[in-house]
């Protein structure tokens, strides 16, 4: 018997199917005796497992700048039971992967692993996160590294754009500037990483995301043990800062780089809150300014003006702010001429209607990209995670395709005129004059 196999017709493009809404996975949450939450999502279409402990241990607890870093980093150079080496050994062995993510607002220690070596490696990770030794010499070692790190990062337009844009935005001393002097980690000690690690690193604010092929029997084993990580406070008030923001007067840096042929060019302004009901409206705006790679901005001053090999805008949503900017690399002789186009698109946005053409391709955009950034569980986890993490809905990403398909270009001729007024945006160069 001959098999007929039907070919695929290339000449004919594949359907378009409309994505009215998403169905992501939601947790289930279990509140251990210690105070910490436990966020399972059950996954078993592979055999691996993902554990990240989120603790409220950020830039915002800091102070000192630079402890939370270096705080959460000499965790994993020593506990009770292992060295730093044996650390990275036995997480090799098992052809796992244990790291450290320090944020602005949470510092999370997080495990990937077959699902099978979960009961090897859940008792190194929590004997790390309740019983570091703090060893000084490695603690010189690691502050020699993030030194010569930083000196590296200092060299480059790009940082040091980044750190006075938010300078200017924030004040020189708030936890949302970007950056460090790696001259402030001389005056940093042993003692004072130790004394933010027993004020923040502490299991009554403890969010633990379970995510992939974990059954009720590791759930149940999961729930055990982290239930017994017992992490307490010495200093209730390192919890409770309450920071204002004193953005400076001037709206305009410049941090001269007398030899650099190119200049780094940084351009923004504080957004609303994510949990602001313009704020997922505003992401459309940003996407039409300069969120992908047909956007104004790279047509303009890449394609047109050929200024630049990229240009981008984004909007950075932090627990306590949102940060619009812009960004872009351009040869020092057209720095002006960059930022006055980037003003000419900002105008058009407020000025004149967006097409219901380019409107609608910024629309299919966004939607495509969203649907292949939650193809896998561990992508969907991390939706999750930020909606605990901020106070969401559960409904958030529905209501953001929602948005995405409801939008209008009156409403975002509006918010462009609303929240883009070219005199409250800040400006930040770094380069040669």
């Amino acid at each position: 018997m001959v098999k007929t196999v039907k070919m695929l017709d290339r000449t004919k493009a594949p359907e378009i199917h409309e994505i009215d809404a998403v169905t992501l996975q939601i947790a289930e949450v279990t509140h251990l005796d210690n105070g910490a939450r436990l966020h399972t999502i059950y996954n078993e279409t592979q055999p691996v497992v993902r554990l990240d402990f989120v603790f409220k241990a950020g830039k915002w607890f800091e102070n000192h700048s630079g402890e939370s870093d270096l705080a959460a980093k000499m965790l994993l150079e020593g506990s009770s039971n292992y060295s730093a080496k044996q650390i990275a050994d036995k997480v090799a062995y098992y052809g796992a992967s244990f790291e450290n993510n320090h944020g602005y607002d949470r510092t999370e220690f997080t495990l990937y692993c077959l699902a099978k070596y979960v009961e090897d490696l859940l008792p190194l990770l929590l004997n790390v996160l309740q019983h570091p030794t703090f060893p000084e010499e490695e603690y010189k070692l690691l502050q020699l590294r993030t030194q010569q790190n930083l000196k590296v990062q200092r060299q480059k337009n790009s940082y040091l754009a980044t750190h006075s844009f938010t300078q200017l935005l924030y004040g020189a001393q708030h936890p949302y500037v970007f950056g460090l002097d790696e001259g402030l980690l001389d005056q940093l000690d042993l003692q004072q990483l130790q004394q933010f690690y027993q004020d923040c690193f502490t299991t009554g604010e403890l969010e633990v995301f379970a995510c992939g092929a974990v059954d009720d029997r590791m759930h149940q084993y999961l729930a055990h043990m982290i239930g017994q990580l017992k992490l307490q406070p010495t200093n209730q008030s390192g919890k409770q800062r309450a920071l204002g923001v004193s953005a400076a007067a001037r709206k305009y840096a410049l941090v001269e780089i007398p030899d650099s042929l190119q200049s780094s060019i940084r351009i923004g302004k504080r957004f609303p809150l994510i949990q602001d009901p313009d704020y997922l409206k505003l992401r459309v705006l940003n996407e039409i300014l300069g969120g992908y790679f047909g956007s104004r901005l790279m047509r303009n001053i890449r394609e047109d003006k050929g200024y630049t090999y990229g240009i981008y805008s984004a909007i950075s949503p932090k627990e306590h702010d949102s940060l619009f900017y812009i960004g872009t690399d351009v040869n020092y002789a057209v720095t002006e001429d960059t930022i006055n186009e980037v003003g000419k698109e900002i105008s058009l946005l407020q000025e004149e209607l967006v097409s219901a053409e380019e409107l609608q391709t910024v629309k299919n955009y966004m939607l495509g990209k969203f649907v292949n950034n939650i193809a896998t569980i561990f992508d969907q986890g991390e939706r999750y995670k930020r909606i605990m993490l901020h106070n969401l809905p559960l409904n958030h990403y529905n209501n953001y395709i929602a948005t995405i398909r409801s939008i209008t270009a009156t409403e975002i001729q509006k918010l462009a005129q609303e929240y883009l007024n070219q005199e409250s945006l800040y400006t930040a160069v770094a380069g040669r004059k």
